[in-house]
């Protein structure tokens, strides 16, 4: 595999250049950090379309507007990652 910054080549398994980024490694604190941080992203993403849902039919509809959107939403996101997975594995 060639880096797309560096233009140099790098091994299948790596998950970042070591050319680009150095031995530079990412230390614990700064997984969880970035854990954190994207679970909080992903929740206010996910709160979005349910306070729009509330907002546009009112409590009683919104309810069961957000109980089947919820579900689909789900689904779409499993499917995503398992496709991205699987095309990842059969390269």
């Amino acid at each position: 595999m060639i880096c797309a910054k560096c233009r140099q080549e790098v091994p299948a398994d790596a998950i970042y250049c070591p050319h680009c980024t150095g031995e530079r490694r990412t230390t614990d604190r700064e997984v969880i950090r970035g854990g954190i941080r994207g679970g909080l992203l992903g929740l206010l993403i996910g709160l979005l379309p349910a306070l729009l849902l509330l907002t546009i039919y009112g409590a009683e509809r919104g309810i069961k507007a957000i109980a089947f959107a919820v579900p689909v939403a789900t689904l779409t996101t499993g499917l995503i990652i398992g496709l991205v997975k699987a095309k990842r594995d059969w390269k």
